[in-house]
């Protein structure tokens, strides 16, 4: 243990670093909430929540995810960076042009689904959302190339950035333009195609191969069957993170949906921290030649995740009543009580969907969507039924249950297919100082940075 101390902290470390990235972007998002919130309203709110499920929709069955596999491509073939760039930027491209021919193509009956509780047309915010993917996409490939090449100080600025342009043109055109519904739509426009200028400009590409010499056959075959994998967890996690919304803006009215989407969104502070793990993670264990060292910085990893998030989580619940009113104000309170129900089932699930990282970096992506089947086929049925009998409160329920149920069957099948005792995943006294002494070598390193 003492051995493999340095290389933990080292882990450890870079993710945290990433999870300060992910506080400030998160800390932007809630001040930008407020702002949309205070100025537009619930109603006007719950309208770019529908909006806003098509740019879900497409990422959810439009997106190859070639630029997920990439990274354990990229860890275990030894490939070159410009080769796996230009491959998944090729498939991103590809996909993004059919997904919006479809999605233009169908536009009138999309907007008859999601618009029929409302009085007004929404079609042009509809078509500006749908014609910006393509760009979403190549902006989404730089962030997963960057930390394939785990450069997390790149990886960070790229995705802080955008954070900062959305939120700077949001108050920008809200405050001072009053332009009602279009500030949230040309914010996300400008954040989107600015960053991702930033993120092709800051590639070291000095000692890369001409352009036309990038294309790799076999390379770019093995990203695209490696993504299939990928593909279908992507399916899975839409349905299972859409299928609520979808059900609740058919049986909510649109106030009823914002603050559903409010409680939800502030639930997922909680999940900034396995996120944060599971980034740096993921490409770490695709180095790893010995499946023992994958397991066990796997379960260190759950065990040290759940404990933090424990802790914080009763710490949200315990301020989320007066945190909320104070944040948006007292015509908001109903959203307190939506993540209050939903804590308890994000703790479990986030801790536990950490074990995702071992088997998509060990090459075994595949297990996951074949278990989490049938948490999402559950989940639906949750989601129908509680809304239908108990509205707001019942979609808080249903998603709750349902992201604990499916975190729970990646643990299930990571213990199962290793053989492990329970034993192994639950916290000990040596990961509490553990923690403990991240928090001393992360003091350390800023005392140091301040005094230099």
């Amino acid at each position: 243990m003492k051995k493999k101390s340095p290389a933990l902290i080292s882990l450890f470390s870079s993710a945290f670093s990433i999870f300060q990235r992910s506080i400030f972007i998160y800390a932007l998002t809630i001040l930008n909430g407020v702002v949309v919130a205070r100025s537009l309203g619930p109603e006007i709110l719950g309208v770019w929540v529908l909006v806003a499920l098509v740019s879900s929709y497409a990422e959810g069955f439009g997106r190859l995810k070639t630029d997920l596999a990439s990274v354990y491509i990229f860890g275990s073939e030894k490939a070159k960076p410009e080769e796996i760039l230009f491959s998944i930027t090729f498939f991103a491209i590809i996909s993004s042009f059919i997904i919006v021919f479809v999605l233009y193509w169908q536009i009138e009956l999309i907007e008859n689904i999601l618009f029929k509780n409302t009085d007004l047309s929404y079609r042009k915010e509809l078509v500006c959302i749908i014609f910006l993917l393509p760009f979403e996409f190549l902006l989404v490939n730089y962030s997963y190339f960057y930390i394939a090449l785990e450069n997390v100080v790149l990886y960070n600025r790229v995705r802080a950035l955008q954070a900062v342009i959305n939120f700077g043109t949001v108050v920008f055109f809200i405050v001072v333009m009053d332009f009602k519904l279009w500030a949230i739509v040309l914010a996300k426009i400008l954040s989107v195609i600015i960053t991702l200028v930033y993120a092709w400009g800051a590639s070291d590409n000095k000692n890369w191969i001409k352009l036309g010499l990038r294309w790799n056959k076999s390379l770019s075959l093995k990203i695209l069957r490696y993504s299939s994998s990928f593909y279908f967890i992507g399916i899975i996690g839409h349905i299972y993170r859409i299928t609520i919304k979808t059900i609740a803006a058919i049986s909510l009215n649109t106030s009823q949906l914002a603050f559903f989407s409010q409680g939800e969104s502030a639930s997922k502070l909680l999940n900034l921290v396995p996120e944060s793990l599971s980034a740096i993670l993921y490409p770490r264990i695709s180095k790893l030649e010995v499946k023992e060292e994958a397991i066990e910085v796997s379960c260190l990893s759950f065990r040290v995740t759940l404990l933090i998030l424990t802790l914080s989580g009763l710490v949200l619940a315990v301020i989320s009543k007066p945190l909320i009113i104070f944040l948006y104000g007292p015509e908001f309170e109903p959203t307190a009580a939506v993540l209050t129900i939903a804590i308890p089932g994000v703790i479990i699930g986030s801790s536990c969907l950490t074990f995702k990282s071992f088997f998509e970096g060990s090459g075994k992506a595949n297990i996951i969507p074949k278990v989490q089947i049938i948490p999402v086929i559950l989940q639906v049925i949750f989601a129908y039924f509680l809304i239908k009998s108990y509205g707001l409160i019942g979609a808080a329920l249903s998603f709750s249950l349902g992201f604990a149920l499916y975190g729970l069957v990646v643990m299930i099948a990571f213990i199962g297919i290793n053989k492990l005792s329970l034993l192994e995943i639950i916290p000990r006294v040596k990961d509490i100082i553990l923690i403990y002494k991240l928090v001393v070598s992360i003091i350390k390193k800023k005392s140091s940075a301040t005094v230099n």
